[in-house]
Protein backbone atom coordinates (compact mmCIF):
# COMPACT_ATOMS: atom_id res chain seq x y z
CA UNK A 1 0.00 0.00 0.00
CA UNK A 2 2.99 2.44 0.30
CA UNK A 3 6.33 2.81 -0.12
CA UNK A 4 8.38 3.31 3.14
CA UNK A 5 11.69 3.59 4.73
CA UNK A 6 11.91 4.31 8.52
CA UNK A 7 11.55 7.23 10.11
CA UNK A 8 12.88 7.90 13.42
CA UNK A 9 11.37 7.53 16.70
CA UNK A 10 8.19 8.94 18.64
CA UNK A 11 10.84 9.98 21.47
CA UNK A 12 12.21 12.14 18.85
CA UNK A 13 9.64 13.92 18.53
CA UNK A 14 8.32 14.50 22.13
CA UNK A 15 12.26 16.17 22.61
CA UNK A 16 11.70 18.92 20.41
CA UNK A 17 11.48 22.02 22.11
CA UNK A 18 8.33 23.08 23.44
CA UNK A 19 7.02 19.39 22.45
CA UNK A 20 5.85 18.20 25.82
CA UNK A 21 5.54 21.40 27.64
CA UNK A 22 2.38 22.06 25.06
CA UNK A 23 1.44 18.44 24.14
CA UNK A 24 0.43 17.11 27.73
CA UNK A 25 -1.88 19.93 28.80
CA UNK A 26 -3.46 19.90 24.92
CA UNK A 27 -4.42 16.21 25.98
CA UNK A 28 -5.71 16.59 29.56
CA UNK A 29 -8.14 19.54 27.45
CA UNK A 30 -8.69 17.07 25.14
CA UNK A 31 -9.50 14.34 27.37
CA UNK A 32 -12.60 16.54 28.04
CA UNK A 33 -13.98 15.92 24.88
CA UNK A 34 -14.08 11.83 26.06
CA UNK A 35 -15.47 12.52 29.09
CA UNK A 36 -18.16 14.87 27.63
CA UNK A 37 -21.06 12.86 25.75
CA UNK A 38 -21.58 10.62 28.37
CA UNK A 39 -21.49 13.04 31.57
CA UNK A 40 -23.53 15.38 29.61
CA UNK A 41 -26.11 12.38 28.52
CA UNK A 42 -26.74 11.21 31.97
CA UNK A 43 -26.70 14.33 33.56
CA UNK A 44 -29.35 16.05 31.38
CA UNK A 45 -31.37 12.55 31.65
CA UNK A 46 -30.70 12.71 35.46
CA UNK A 47 -32.77 16.37 35.01
CA UNK A 48 -35.14 15.59 32.60
CA UNK A 49 -36.15 11.65 33.19
CA UNK A 50 -35.90 11.44 29.35
CA UNK A 51 -33.00 10.15 27.02
CA UNK A 52 -35.06 11.90 24.14
CA UNK A 53 -33.76 15.24 25.58
CA UNK A 54 -30.38 14.21 26.49
CA UNK A 55 -30.03 12.23 23.15
CA UNK A 56 -31.08 16.07 21.93
CA UNK A 57 -28.85 18.03 24.25
CA UNK A 58 -25.66 15.86 22.91
CA UNK A 59 -26.32 16.10 19.51
CA UNK A 60 -27.05 19.49 19.60
CA UNK A 61 -23.40 20.08 21.30
CA UNK A 62 -22.11 17.71 18.32
CA UNK A 63 -23.92 20.14 15.61
CA UNK A 64 -22.40 23.43 17.23
CA UNK A 65 -19.04 21.64 15.58
CA UNK A 66 -19.90 23.42 12.63
CA UNK A 67 -18.64 26.49 14.37
CA UNK A 68 -14.92 25.22 14.44
CA UNK A 69 -13.20 26.00 11.84
CA UNK A 70 -14.51 29.61 12.13
CA UNK A 71 -13.09 29.88 15.88
CA UNK A 72 -9.54 28.07 14.19
CA UNK A 73 -9.99 31.00 11.87
CA UNK A 74 -10.10 33.45 14.89
CA UNK A 75 -6.63 31.05 16.07
CA UNK A 76 -4.55 31.46 13.51
CA UNK A 77 -5.28 35.34 12.97
CA UNK A 78 -4.89 36.10 16.75
CA UNK A 79 -2.88 33.75 18.39
CA UNK A 80 -3.81 30.36 20.67
CA UNK A 81 -3.08 32.37 23.94
CA UNK A 82 -5.45 35.38 23.04
CA UNK A 83 -8.44 32.90 21.55
CA UNK A 84 -8.40 29.79 23.55
CA UNK A 85 -8.65 30.96 26.72
CA UNK A 86 -11.75 32.95 26.46
CA UNK A 87 -13.60 29.79 24.72
CA UNK A 88 -12.57 27.24 27.24
CA UNK A 89 -13.82 29.74 30.03
CA UNK A 90 -16.74 30.38 28.52
CA UNK A 91 -17.37 26.65 27.74
CA UNK A 92 -16.42 25.03 30.82
CA UNK A 93 -19.32 27.40 32.56
CA UNK A 94 -21.72 26.66 30.33
CA UNK A 95 -20.65 23.26 31.19
CA UNK A 96 -20.70 23.71 34.92
CA UNK A 97 -24.34 25.78 34.58
CA UNK A 98 -25.99 22.55 33.13
CA UNK A 99 -25.70 20.59 36.14
CA UNK A 100 -28.21 23.23 37.72
CA UNK A 101 -30.99 23.25 34.98
CA UNK A 102 -34.02 21.20 34.70
CA UNK A 103 -36.33 22.60 31.98
CA UNK A 104 -35.84 20.29 28.64
CA UNK A 105 -35.92 23.16 26.07
CA UNK A 106 -33.74 25.15 28.15
CA UNK A 107 -31.00 22.17 28.44
CA UNK A 108 -31.14 21.24 24.82
CA UNK A 109 -30.61 25.22 23.86
CA UNK A 110 -27.82 25.96 26.85
CA UNK A 111 -25.81 22.67 26.04
CA UNK A 112 -26.08 23.79 22.11
CA UNK A 113 -24.62 27.29 23.08
CA UNK A 114 -22.18 26.15 25.18
CA UNK A 115 -20.90 24.00 21.93
CA UNK A 116 -21.03 26.99 20.21
CA UNK A 117 -17.66 27.91 22.77
CA UNK A 118 -15.68 24.47 22.69
CA UNK A 119 -12.05 25.75 22.06
CA UNK A 120 -10.56 24.17 18.92
CA UNK A 121 -7.59 21.85 20.88
CA UNK A 122 -6.57 19.27 18.11
CA UNK A 123 -6.37 21.30 15.18
CA UNK A 124 -4.73 24.18 17.37
CA UNK A 125 -2.25 21.59 18.92
CA UNK A 126 -1.53 20.48 14.79
CA UNK A 127 -0.51 24.02 14.30
CA UNK A 128 1.70 23.85 17.24
CA UNK A 129 3.39 20.82 16.01
CA UNK A 130 3.75 22.31 12.47
CA UNK A 131 5.79 24.62 14.14
CA UNK A 132 7.60 22.65 16.39
CA UNK A 133 8.97 20.21 13.46
CA UNK A 134 9.64 23.30 11.52
CA UNK A 135 13.06 22.51 9.75
CA UNK A 136 12.86 18.41 10.50
CA UNK A 137 11.19 15.77 9.11
CA UNK A 138 9.22 14.77 11.49
CA UNK A 139 5.77 16.58 11.21
CA UNK A 140 4.19 12.83 9.90
CA UNK A 141 5.37 11.35 13.04
CA UNK A 142 4.35 14.30 15.47
CA UNK A 143 0.58 13.90 13.41
CA UNK A 144 0.72 9.82 13.75
CA UNK A 145 1.56 10.32 17.47
CA UNK A 146 -1.21 13.12 17.94
CA UNK A 147 -4.02 10.50 16.00
CA UNK A 148 -2.88 8.05 18.12
CA UNK A 149 -3.59 9.76 21.57
CA UNK A 150 -6.36 11.37 20.36
CA UNK A 151 -7.70 7.29 19.72
CA UNK A 152 -6.74 6.36 23.15
CA UNK A 153 -8.43 9.55 24.91
CA UNK A 154 -11.81 8.29 23.69
CA UNK A 155 -11.35 4.98 24.43
CA UNK A 156 -9.82 5.99 27.44
CA UNK A 157 -12.62 9.35 28.21
CA UNK A 158 -15.96 6.90 28.21
CA UNK A 159 -14.09 4.38 30.81
CA UNK A 160 -13.05 7.58 33.19
CA UNK A 161 -16.64 9.09 32.63
CA UNK A 162 -18.62 5.92 33.48
CA UNK A 163 -16.10 5.45 36.62
CA UNK A 164 -16.91 8.84 37.60
CA UNK A 165 -20.70 8.31 37.44
CA UNK A 166 -20.99 5.43 39.05
CA UNK A 167 -18.94 6.77 42.01
CA UNK A 168 -20.09 10.42 42.70
CA UNK A 169 -22.88 11.05 39.44
CA UNK A 170 -23.14 12.28 36.10
CA UNK A 171 -23.16 16.50 37.34
CA UNK A 172 -20.20 16.11 39.18
CA UNK A 173 -18.84 14.18 35.67
CA UNK A 174 -19.87 17.07 33.91
CA UNK A 175 -18.23 19.31 36.18
CA UNK A 176 -14.85 17.38 36.46
CA UNK A 177 -15.08 17.57 32.29
CA UNK A 178 -15.00 21.03 32.55
CA UNK A 179 -12.29 21.74 34.70
CA UNK A 180 -10.15 19.14 32.50
CA UNK A 181 -10.96 21.54 29.19
CA UNK A 182 -10.22 25.26 30.99
CA UNK A 183 -7.13 24.00 33.34
CA UNK A 184 -5.70 21.99 29.96
CA UNK A 185 -6.37 25.02 27.60
CA UNK A 186 -5.16 27.34 30.07
CA UNK A 187 -1.60 25.36 30.75
CA UNK A 188 -1.36 24.35 27.03
CA UNK A 189 -1.04 28.49 26.18
CA UNK A 190 1.42 28.88 28.73
CA UNK A 191 4.06 27.41 25.67
CA UNK A 192 5.68 30.61 23.95
CA UNK A 193 4.51 29.69 20.74
CA UNK A 194 1.09 29.77 21.55
CA UNK A 195 1.81 33.58 20.91
CA UNK A 196 2.28 33.15 16.92
CA UNK A 197 -0.42 34.52 14.68
CA UNK A 198 -0.46 34.19 10.93
CA UNK A 199 -1.51 37.31 9.44
CA UNK A 200 -4.45 36.37 6.78
CA UNK A 201 -3.13 37.66 3.14
CA UNK A 202 -5.25 40.42 1.78
CA UNK A 203 -6.97 38.75 -0.82
CA UNK A 204 -8.11 36.31 1.22
CA UNK A 205 -11.82 34.70 0.50
CA UNK A 206 -14.49 34.59 3.40
CA UNK A 207 -14.78 30.64 2.75
CA UNK A 208 -11.04 30.09 3.03
CA UNK A 209 -9.67 27.17 2.35
CA UNK A 210 -12.64 25.96 0.46
CA UNK A 211 -12.00 27.72 -2.39
CA UNK A 212 -9.44 25.06 -2.57
CA UNK A 213 -10.81 22.12 -5.46
CA UNK A 214 -8.23 20.07 -4.08
CA UNK A 215 -9.18 20.09 -0.40
CA UNK A 216 -13.00 20.43 -1.58
CA UNK A 217 -11.72 16.82 -2.67
CA UNK A 218 -10.63 15.70 0.15
CA UNK A 219 -13.36 16.97 2.50
CA UNK A 220 -15.68 14.82 0.20
CA UNK A 221 -13.72 12.06 0.36
CA UNK A 222 -13.78 11.93 4.22
CA UNK A 223 -17.40 12.82 4.47
CA UNK A 224 -18.49 9.68 2.30
CA UNK A 225 -15.99 7.90 4.11
CA UNK A 226 -17.06 8.67 7.61
CA UNK A 227 -20.42 7.67 6.13
CA UNK A 228 -19.33 4.51 5.01
CA UNK A 229 -17.62 3.75 8.62
CA UNK A 230 -20.22 5.15 11.01
CA UNK A 231 -22.30 1.96 9.61
CA UNK A 232 -20.38 -0.01 12.02
CA UNK A 233 -20.91 0.90 15.02
CA UNK A 234 -24.75 0.92 14.59
CA UNK A 235 -24.46 -2.66 12.98
CA UNK A 236 -22.08 -4.12 15.81
CA UNK A 237 -24.82 -2.61 18.23
CA UNK A 238 -27.79 -3.94 15.90
CA UNK A 239 -25.88 -7.90 16.08
CA UNK A 240 -24.67 -7.67 19.70
CA UNK A 241 -28.37 -7.06 20.47
CA UNK A 242 -29.82 -9.84 18.31
CA UNK A 243 -27.43 -12.08 20.23
CA UNK A 244 -29.08 -10.87 23.52
CA UNK A 245 -25.57 -9.33 24.88
CA UNK A 246 -26.10 -5.70 24.06
CA UNK A 247 -23.56 -4.89 26.67
CA UNK A 248 -20.84 -6.62 24.52
CA UNK A 249 -20.79 -4.14 21.83
CA UNK A 250 -18.50 -1.53 23.83
CA UNK A 251 -16.17 -3.89 23.75
CA UNK A 252 -16.01 -4.79 19.91
CA UNK A 253 -16.08 -1.09 19.61
CA UNK A 254 -13.24 -0.80 21.88
CA UNK A 255 -11.60 -3.26 19.34
CA UNK A 256 -12.01 -1.08 16.84
CA UNK A 257 -10.29 1.98 18.82
CA UNK A 258 -7.56 -0.47 19.76
CA UNK A 259 -6.71 -1.40 16.10
CA UNK A 260 -6.78 2.22 15.15
CA UNK A 261 -4.49 3.13 18.06
CA UNK A 262 -2.13 0.21 16.31
CA UNK A 263 -2.76 1.17 13.12
CA UNK A 264 -1.32 4.86 13.82
CA UNK A 265 1.56 3.13 15.87
CA UNK A 266 2.81 1.33 12.68
CA UNK A 267 1.89 4.19 9.98
CA UNK A 268 4.31 6.47 12.47
CA UNK A 269 7.20 4.18 12.34
CA UNK A 270 7.52 4.38 8.41
CA UNK A 271 8.14 7.54 6.35
CA UNK A 272 6.12 7.24 3.27
CA UNK A 273 6.75 8.40 -0.16
CA UNK A 274 3.81 7.52 -2.04
CA UNK A 275 0.83 10.52 -3.07
CA UNK A 276 -1.66 11.29 -0.32
CA UNK A 277 -4.87 9.55 -2.73
CA UNK A 278 -2.53 6.72 -3.04
CA UNK A 279 -2.68 6.03 1.03
CA UNK A 280 -6.33 7.28 0.93
CA UNK A 281 -7.20 4.50 -1.10
CA UNK A 282 -5.52 2.31 -0.32
CA UNK A 283 -6.66 2.82 3.70
CA UNK A 284 -10.44 3.16 2.70
CA UNK A 285 -9.67 -0.24 1.11
CA UNK A 286 -8.54 -1.50 3.79
CA UNK A 287 -11.94 -0.44 5.97
CA UNK A 288 -13.86 -2.03 2.53
CA UNK A 289 -12.97 -5.14 2.98
CA UNK A 290 -13.38 -5.26 7.33
CA UNK A 291 -17.16 -4.24 6.44
CA UNK A 292 -17.49 -6.65 3.82
CA UNK A 293 -15.88 -9.60 6.16
CA UNK A 294 -18.31 -8.19 9.15
CA UNK A 295 -20.98 -8.60 6.86
CA UNK A 296 -20.13 -12.56 6.66
CA UNK A 297 -19.45 -13.08 10.51
CA UNK A 298 -22.00 -15.01 12.78
CA UNK A 299 -20.32 -14.39 16.01
CA UNK A 300 -19.35 -11.49 18.30
CA UNK A 301 -15.94 -12.42 18.49
CA UNK A 302 -15.14 -13.26 15.35
CA UNK A 303 -16.54 -9.75 14.41
CA UNK A 304 -15.01 -8.08 17.31
CA UNK A 305 -11.42 -9.31 15.79
CA UNK A 306 -12.51 -8.42 11.69
CA UNK A 307 -13.48 -5.02 13.35
CA UNK A 308 -9.93 -4.71 15.07
CA UNK A 309 -8.03 -5.35 12.20
CA UNK A 310 -10.32 -3.06 9.78
CA UNK A 311 -9.42 -0.31 12.64
CA UNK A 312 -5.67 -0.30 11.70
CA UNK A 313 -6.62 2.07 9.32
CA UNK A 314 -8.91 4.87 11.22
CA UNK A 315 -5.81 6.83 12.40
CA UNK A 316 -3.81 6.33 9.50
CA UNK A 317 -6.52 8.00 7.58
CA UNK A 318 -6.33 11.10 9.80
CA UNK A 319 -2.98 11.83 9.74
CA UNK A 320 -3.06 11.22 5.76
CA UNK A 321 -5.92 13.98 5.72
CA UNK A 322 -4.31 16.54 7.92
CA UNK A 323 -0.55 16.01 5.68
CA UNK A 324 -2.79 16.61 2.57
CA UNK A 325 -4.89 19.89 4.10
CA UNK A 326 -1.67 21.11 5.05
CA UNK A 327 -0.11 20.86 1.73
CA UNK A 328 -3.12 22.48 -0.44
CA UNK A 329 -3.72 25.31 1.86
CA UNK A 330 -1.07 28.27 2.67
CA UNK A 331 -0.16 28.62 6.13
CA UNK A 332 -2.81 31.31 7.43
CA UNK A 333 -5.10 28.74 6.71
CA UNK A 334 -3.99 25.18 7.64
CA UNK A 335 -5.53 25.25 11.14
CA UNK A 336 -8.76 26.07 9.65
CA UNK A 337 -8.47 23.17 6.76
CA UNK A 338 -7.77 20.76 9.80
CA UNK A 339 -10.76 22.05 10.68
CA UNK A 340 -12.63 21.24 7.99
CA UNK A 341 -11.17 17.50 8.07
CA UNK A 342 -12.96 16.93 11.58
CA UNK A 343 -16.09 18.47 10.21
CA UNK A 344 -16.70 16.22 7.08
CA UNK A 345 -15.91 13.42 9.24
CA UNK A 346 -18.48 14.72 11.77
CA UNK A 347 -20.94 15.49 9.33
CA UNK A 348 -20.71 12.08 7.40
CA UNK A 349 -20.94 9.89 10.80
CA UNK A 350 -23.99 11.98 11.74
CA UNK A 351 -25.78 10.92 7.93
CA UNK A 352 -24.35 7.33 8.01
CA UNK A 353 -25.51 6.72 11.33
CA UNK A 354 -29.10 8.28 10.36
CA UNK A 355 -29.44 6.33 7.49
CA UNK A 356 -27.73 2.82 8.86
CA UNK A 357 -30.78 2.79 11.26
CA UNK A 358 -33.14 2.80 8.65
CA UNK A 359 -31.40 -0.31 7.15
CA UNK A 360 -30.88 -2.51 10.10
CA UNK A 361 -34.85 -2.08 11.38
CA UNK A 362 -36.27 -2.85 7.85
CA UNK A 363 -32.82 -6.00 6.76
CA UNK A 364 -31.01 -6.49 9.76
CA UNK A 365 -26.86 -5.90 10.53
CA UNK A 366 -25.48 -7.89 7.92
CA UNK A 367 -26.77 -5.59 5.23
CA UNK A 368 -25.72 -2.92 7.03
CA UNK A 369 -22.24 -3.74 7.32
CA UNK A 370 -22.76 -4.94 3.38
CA UNK A 371 -23.72 -1.33 2.55
CA UNK A 372 -20.87 0.29 4.26
CA UNK A 373 -18.56 -1.96 2.41
CA UNK A 374 -19.30 -1.53 -0.95
CA UNK A 375 -20.05 2.18 -0.39
CA UNK A 376 -16.35 2.30 0.93
CA UNK A 377 -15.04 0.42 -2.28
CA UNK A 378 -16.77 2.87 -4.43
CA UNK A 379 -15.01 5.45 -2.34
CA UNK A 380 -11.49 4.06 -2.79
CA UNK A 381 -12.18 3.46 -6.58
CA UNK A 382 -13.21 6.86 -7.18
CA UNK A 383 -9.86 8.53 -5.65
CA UNK A 384 -7.78 6.32 -7.49
CA UNK A 385 -9.73 7.05 -10.56
CA UNK A 386 -9.18 10.60 -9.61
CA UNK A 387 -5.65 10.64 -9.58
CA UNK A 388 -4.91 8.83 -12.97
CA UNK A 389 -6.89 11.28 -14.57
CA UNK A 390 -5.41 14.45 -13.45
Amino acid sequence: MSSTTRAGSYRAVLLLPSALRTFAPALAGRLAYGLLPLSTLFTVHRATGSFGVAGAAVAGFGLASLSMPYKARLVDRYSQRRVLPSLALVCALGLVATTFLSTPALLVAFVAVTGLFAPPLGPSMRSNWRLITEDTDLKERAYALDAICEESLYLCGPLLAGLLISLWSAPAALICTAVLLACGTFLMVTAPLTRRTTPPSPARHPLGPLTNGGLRRILVVILVTAAGVSTAYLCVAGVAQAEGRPGAAGFVEAGIGLGSVVGGLLWGRRKHTRSHEAHLAGLIGVLAAGLLLASLATHLVVLGVVMGLAGVAVAPLFVVSYLAADDLTPPDQRTEASTWINTANNLGSAAGASLTGLLIDRAGPAYGFLAGGVLLVLVSAAVLLGRRTE
